[in-house]
């Protein structure tokens, strides 16, 4: 059995240029369908004046909304050209534990509940409650290394204590 790992991050899904590209035309044909419509609404008014109040309020409104659809657009083409930071998010081996995020170190016997509650484990420290913390295992890359029943084994193994594990049964839908 293993006796040390380090976990690290996943990083995030970046957005394809295909999806981006999608997104910005399915937007401006809904903004041409939106003004084609209120063309058919506003044809019937001969006041001149409501007319070209409503014609100004519609520019500004769709200038608005232009402004948030490139701003947008622009994100996501910067989240694109991010490279992924991979950082070691959590640490494993005789000694103790180690999550990297907050610089929290523990040792074996200052901690005093360990849980996997559907894959988020909850360490609990009662003598000083500051080092508590709580880690998602699917934003890692557990998955990659080892299956979760093998990282709850050496959990069990190195921690001595009893290990609260509970995964809740996926629904089928039917309501049952």
């Amino acid at each position: 059995m293993k006796t040390e790992i380090t976990l690290q991050s996943v990083p995030e899904e970046k957005p394809g240029f295909i999806a981006i590209i999608l997104y910005v035309a399915f937007v401006y044909g809904l903004f041409w369908g939106i003004n084609q419509c209120l063309m058919y609404f506003f044809q019937d008014i001969t006041n001149e004046l409501l007319i070209k109040t409503l014609n100004n309020i519609l520019w500004i409104g769709f200038m608005f909304l232009h402004y948030k659809v490139v701003k947008y657009f622009l994100h996501l083409i910067n989240k694109q050209r991010k490279r992924p930071v991979i950082y070691p998010v959590l640490g494993i081996s005789r000694e103790g534990i180690n999550y990297y995020t907050e610089s929290k170190e523990m040792v074996w016997g200052s901690i005093s509940e360990i849980q996997i509650i559907d894959s988020v484990l909850s360490v609990t420290v009662d003598l000083n409650p500051k080092k508590d913390f709580k880690l998602n295992l699917s934003k890692t890359d557990l998955h990659t290394q080892m299956t979760q029943e093998i990282f709850e084994k050496l959990l069990k193994y190195h921690y001595k204590k009893e290990v609260y594990i509970y995964n809740t049964p996926s629904s089928c839908g039917c309501g049952c």
